[in-house]
């Protein structure tokens, strides 16, 4: 692909979207040809490769130009249309002569017909040469010709003409039309109009082959000859060519020497360029730039008109009637045939009355036969001015030709900007042209008339199109108003007979611009047109709170006549990319037999650049994908560039028998020319011998090996067809074995000369030739290698083009058929024991069952499956027993200490997310096998399941025939179980009252003063296996009693996942706390052992021993008042606990008024568990309660006095003083007198030691 692209210098700022067209032309035969033959086109042709045309100082005279939008293509000015094979060649001055030449300048010319390889015998040879000299105005020409000049051949086909009689015009085809000067004794004199040309002085001459078309009269023009009585033309045959007498045969040899080729070319319209028109700034033009373009191509400036405004004289004062400043010419530019239309849709015309007042009538000028008459034809310039008229038509906005070759002028600015569409002959504007009556109006000119006030505003004609949809042989005209309907757009079917609305398409979304661009192409190739309508202001409103503008593209396949299918709609995807801004018929790109589009957005892709989306056609509509994106990536950053505003294609530029893409990008003064490949077709085949392989039948020897292995041979076949490709075309071919196996797994077979199981080789093919083979051996591992028997062996091929086989030189290189796979696939198969058929086909039978069914969550939950599998079929090849692992399940591996249970060869695997155990059954697993086995498995994570959980099994096969088994589900029950409990205890058990060495304070500011120290610990524990995760924990403390404290909490202290909050507040008094230690042994050991010491640590001071008292006084929340510590104890695992410290102490004022009451203070300490973190909760929650008891004893009173020492010494004196005393009145009592006992006692006494003696 080779792209043009056509440069101007600082263009100033994007143009109104009004504009912007694309046509093309060439040589008269040829484009009918190529317009009737089918051009084909592979959808990625059009690729990156480009030329381009500069517009900077190359046309004649230089000037800056700096802008366009519209193109075309065409043919050289100066080239004459032939048939094919042959050239015209002129002999002709340099270009400045034409400007050098003044009233007896001469610009001669001498033009042949030449065919290529043809020499016709001199006897049979004629020449026709033509010199002319031309001059200005009323001054006469001369022209002298001359035949028979040995070695030039000719055969000019006459064409039908007339004598000229005196005072007529003498009508001669328009493209053989010279002006000669009245002075020029001897000769014929100009009759009939002037022959339009630049306004330069000089004229060229042209000569061409006569055709069968009648010669129309031209007008007169500015700065031309004007009709003359006296002028004839002579012929001696028929007026098919001129014979005149030869000048002095020595000028041929000082012209040069130009052989013109029947090439195509590109027409450029730049609406803001500069021309050599005296007084115009801006005016606008039409480029021509030659094909095939070297770098940068000298583009010429076409010379449609080189006049200045029109003047009138106005109170005795030349003023201008026509505006051509900022005309915008060249903003539509459209061939046809040969002939060229270029349109200025701003041109501004003051009417004849007195008034400055001016209107945008719009103007537009034909060009026919190859630049060689011009005639400005301006149909809505008339004495109206008023808006309500044509006042402001801007006639030229769109364009499109009949087939055959009227010209169709949309003008939506007539009748209050109603719109209107007007169509005209060529001829009859080429006749009717005068340049002095410019209102002169054409007799079968027709117009679409005013509508009611209703229609204002609509912009009938802004878009136009002509395709038949009638039935009958003539074409109807098809015209868009964007905003018609109420702003729905719609687009319209014109009768082109009486210019009478037939049938319209309405637009789905208001302010869509529906009509913005119309289309007609056969897309489906049933032989009825098609109509494809743009609308690029569409918005997708998926989201209504921000819709985004997409635009979109609709098609319409017509079934029958007047009747359309339901539009197939086309959507855009880039934000303000203008998505349908330009539609374009492409013709058959892919050789596929169905017309293609291209659809331009000019304002998306990187930084807006635009791009061009190409879309294939087919039997229903279009391809929705786009085959192919074209950017504008080499367009500017600074602007947008534009690329994809205007589009032409259909046409084939370069001559290779493929349609060309011309894409014009205004932002950045480009154009870029997409030129297509030729398509290559390649038809490819594998042959196998043979289809199925013995492995027993081993006939083939492997290079350096001594086992003979079994083969098969492989033959790679291929043919090539397409248009205007080469007769050789190179490919790249690559076969490769057994694609069926991943990557990595063993390929069962090789080929014979490598080894290996891929081949890259070059395959060459020549066009029109049938299949053309190459051959391979290809030969299977040995069996111990592979177990995979009864898949296909799959050989797949891919084939691409070899560049380096393609000729230097070519400009487009061919490429592949973008719909045609280039990949091949066949398929052999191995040889089994399955009987006749060689079908196995296995019925395989499974059942499993779990050793438990339910498991406890978070418990480790040790689960064996026991399956049983068994054949009652034919054999089952690959025969793999598979078990889905849930995710809250592993695999341990197979039970092997139960003798009943086979220990089969099981592997753990995992394919994407899913895990499994694959188990080897056989390969194959012959009728009758009958396995059990044993699978073992953990369940570990169980903590966000549901329900339950299941184990899936089956039995696979690689069998084609009923290759698995039924399919087995275990569903496993899932539970959870908590074990909870409360554990507590006082510290210390008990308190002695009265306290050693400690008075209660009368008035308390610290914490010491209150009493001794009381502390209650809890602890919940849950024993598990399940978790829970939210319980209430609740604590009833012993606080006061008829308003007197009992046990005063001073600290609160937590840990784990508790958080506590009381009622009422703890320490109400605010007395100064001591500081606690933040972790007690006692609360460490607590947790430690989940027990308390209950022995009190010894101290320093003994305490008394407690004396028998009465029983005690149990005070709890239910004689009491409690204070409520309401805890909620968050997730704990199982073996986890949560424990609370109370840390109080006794108020001993309390106590002390009650001596030697005993009392027990008990807190009753509660827990509900609410929630476990599971989906699914048991019936019945954990709870429970306990009650810690401190008791309050006392102590037996021990009270010592100090008494001092004379009160010591003195009470011993007197003690003994009294001693003294009692003892001498007992004295003298006798009472110290010991009385003998009798002597019976004595015997008695006697007797009773006898007794004990005897005893003992």
């Amino acid at each position: 692909m080779r792209r043009i692209q056509v440069l101007w210098k600082e263009p100033q700022g994007p143009p109104s979207p009004t504009f912007g067209h694309v046509a093309m032309t060439e040589n008269k035969k040829k484009a009918v040809h190529d317009l009737l033959k089918g051009s084909h086109q592979n959808p990625a042709v059009l690729a990156n490769q480009f030329r381009t045309f500069s517009l900077q100082n190359c046309f004649w005279p230089p000037r800056e130009v700096t802008g366009f939008l519209s193109l075309d293509t065409g043919v050289p000015p100066n080239l004459v249309p032939g048939p094919p094979g042959e050239v015209f060649i002129c002999f002709m001055p340099p270009l400045h002569h034409y400007s050098q030449a003044g009233p007896k300048g001469a610009a001669r010319w001498s033009c042949r017909w030449r065919r290529f390889g043809e020499r016709r015998p001199a006897a049979r040879q004629r020449v026709e040469t033509v010199a002319c000299r031309a001059g200005f105005g009323e001054q006469a020409g001369d022209c002298r010709g001359t035949r028979g000049v040995p070695g030039v051949v000719t055969d000019a086909p006459r064409a039908p003409t007339r004598d000229a009689r005196p005072g007529s015009a003498a009508r001669r085809p328009p493209w053989s039309r010279v002006p000669l000067p009245a002075s020029a004794p001897g000769d014929c004199r100009g009759g009939g109009d002037s022959l339009p040309g630049p306004a330069a002085p000089g004229m060229w001459a042209a000569v061409a082959r006569a055709a069968s078309l009648p010669r129309p009269s031209l007008g007169r023009r500015q700065g031309m000859g004007g009709r003359d009585p006296a002028c004839r033309w002579r012929s001696t045959r028929s007026w098919d060519k001129l014979t005149i007498k030869p000048r002095a045969a020595t000028w041929l040899r000082r012209t040069p020497h130009v052989i013109f080729a029947v090439v195509a070319s590109v027409l450029v319209g730049a609406p803001k360029a500069n021309t050599s028109q005296p007084d115009i700034v801006e005016g606008g033009a039409v480029y021509y730039c030659p094909w095939p373009a070297e770098g940068y191509a000298q583009c010429k400036q076409i010379p449609f008109d080189n006049t200045n405004n029109r003047k009138i004289r106005v109170n005795g004062t030349k003023e201008p009637i026509e505006f051509k400043s900022n005309q915008w010419f060249g903003a539509t530019v459209k061939a046809h045939r040969g002939e060229v239309v270029a349109c200025a849709p701003l041109y501004h015309w003051r009417t004849l009355k007195p008034t400055p007042e001016k209107d945008p009538v719009g103007t537009c000028y034909v060009a026919i036969q190859n630049f060689s008459a011009y005639a400005e034809y301006s149909p809505c310039r008339n004495s109206n001015a008023d808006p309500e008229g044509q006042g402001y038509c801007q006639a030229g906005f769109s364009l499109d030709f009949y087939k055959n070759g009227d010209l169709i002028v949309g003008g939506p600015g007539s009748f209050y900007w109603q719109g209107q569409v007007i169509t005209a002959s060529i001829a009859d504007i080429i006749a009717n042209y005068s340049f002095k009556d410019i209102l002169r109006k054409l007799a079968r000119e027709k117009q679409t008339d005013v509508a009611p006030a209703s229609y204002d505003d609509s912009y009938l004609g802004y878009s136009v199109a002509a395709g038949e949809f009638t039935g009958d042989s003539e074409q109807e005209l098809v015209a868009g108003v964007p905003r018609g309907a109420q702003n729905f757009g719609y687009v319209s079917i014109i009768n082109s007979t009486d210019m009478t609305f037939i049938q319209n398409f309405t637009g789905e979304q208001m302010a869509s611009y529906f009509g913005y661009t119309v289309t007609v192409s056969d897309v489906n190739n049933d032989g009825m047109d098609d109509v494809l309508i743009g609308a690029p202001l569409y918005m997708e409103r998926e989201f209504e709170t921000s819709p985004r503008e997409v635009g979109q593209v609709y098609l319409y396949l017509q079934v029958s006549a007047l009747v359309f299918r339901d539009p197939q709609i086309l959507a855009g995807t880039e934000v303000f990319g203008r998505f349908g801004s330009a539609v374009a018929h492409l013709g058959d790109l892919n050789q596929d037999g169905y017309n293609d589009i291209a659809i331009g957005a000019p304002f998306a892709g990187k930084d807006q650049r635009g791009k061009v989306l190409i879309y294939n056609g087919n039997k229903d509509g279009l391809h929705t994908k786009a085959s192919q994106i074209l950017q504008g990536l080499w367009a500017s950053q600074t602007i947008p560039s534009g690329f994809g505003f205007t589009l032409r294609g259909d046409s084939d530029i370069d001559k290779n028998d493929y349609p060309d893409l011309i894409v014009g990008a205004f932002g950045t003064g480009k154009v870029a020319v997409y030129r297509a490949r030729p398509v290559v077709t390649v038809d490819a085949q594998l042959l196998l011998h043979p289809m199925i392989i013995n492995l027993e039948n081993k006939t083939c020897q492997i290079p350096e090996s001594v086992s003979p292995v079994a083969c098969f041979s492989l033959k790679v076949c291929a043919s090539v067809a397409g248009q205007s490709i080469s007769n050789t075309i190179g490919l790249t071919a690559e076969v490769y074995l057994d694609t069926l196996k991943q990557k990595g797994a063993v390929k069962r077979t090789l080929f014979l000369d490598n080894n290996q199981s891929h081949f890259i080789f070059p395959l060459t093919i020549k066009r029109q030739k049938s299949l053309q083979c190459q051959d391979f051996v290809v030969y299977l591992r040995d069996e111990t290698e592979f177990r995979d028997k009864l898949s296909p062996i799959n050989i797949s091929l891919n084939y691409s083009l070899d560049e380096s086989t393609l000729k230097e030189g070519l400009d487009v290189k061919p490429i592949l058929n973008y719909y045609k796979e280039n990949t091949v696939t066949e398929q052999a198969h191995i040889l089994v024991d399955c009987g006749e058929d060689n079908m196995c086909i296995p019925d395989l039978k499974l059942s499993a069952r779990p050793d438990k069914y339910q498991v406890i969550i978070g418990d480790e939950n040790h689960l064996m499956l026991v399956i049983n599998a068994r054949n009652e079929g034919e054999g089952a090849y690959e025969a793999e027993l598979f078990v889905m692992i849930p995710e809250e399940a592993d695999y341990v591996g197979i039970e092997r200490s139960n003798k009943g249970l086979r220990p089969l060869s099981c592997e753990y695997k995992m394919e994407n997310t899913s895990r499994m155990v694959v188990c080897d059954l056989g390969n194959p697993m012959v009728a009758g096998t009958n396995y059990s086995l044993g699978l073992r498995f953990a369940v570990p994570r169980l903590e966000k399941t549901n329900m339950s959980i299941n184990f899936d099994l089956q039995i696979r096969s690689s069998n084609k025939d009923n290759p698995d088994s039924n399919f087995v589900s275990l569903q496993i029950n899932i539970t959870a179980v908590a074990q909870v409990e409360i554990r507590g205890v006082s510290h210390p058990p008990q308190i002695v009252l009265p306290v050693p060495n400690w008075e209660p304070e009368e008035e308390l500011h610290k914490e010491e003063g209150v009493g001794p120290v009381v502390e209650h610990i809890y602890e919940l524990h849950n024993i598990g296996p399940s978790t829970i995760s939210d319980t209430l924990l609740e604590v009833g403390w012993p606080f006061s009693a008829r308003d007197e404290f009992l046990l005063y909490i001073f600290h609160i202290q937590t840990l784990g996942p508790l958080q506590c909050q009381t009622n009422p507040d703890i320490n109400p008094l605010d007395i100064k706390p001591a500081t606690p230690p933040e972790d007690t042994p006692e609360l460490s050991a607590f947790l430690r052992n989940s027990t308390i010491p209950h022995l009190v640590r010894k101290r320093d001071v003994r305490v008394p021993e407690p004396h028998r008292q009465s029983p005690a006084k149990i005070l709890n929340c239910t004689n009491i008042e409690c204070l409520q510590i309401s805890c909620v104890v968050g997730r704990l695992e199982g073996g986890e606990s949560a424990v609370l410290k109370v840390r109080s102490r006794l108020w001993a004022k309390t106590f002390l008024q009650r001596k030697n009451d005993p009392y027990s203070l008990a807190s009753l300490v509660s827990f509900k568990v609410k929630k476990m973190p599971y989906q699914d909760q048991p019936a019945k929650l954990p709870e429970g309660s306990i009650g810690i008891k401190t008791s309050v004893i006392w102590a037996t009173p021990n009270v010592s006095f100090s008494i001092p020492l004379w009160v010591i010494i003195l009470a011993i004196l007197l003690g003994l003083l009294v001693l003294a005393i009692l003892t001498l009145a007992l004295w003298k009592c006798g009472f110290f007198d010991r009385a003998r006992p009798p002597q019976d006692d004595m015997n008695d006494r006697e007797q009773l030691t006898d007794e004990k003696t005897i005893e003992t």
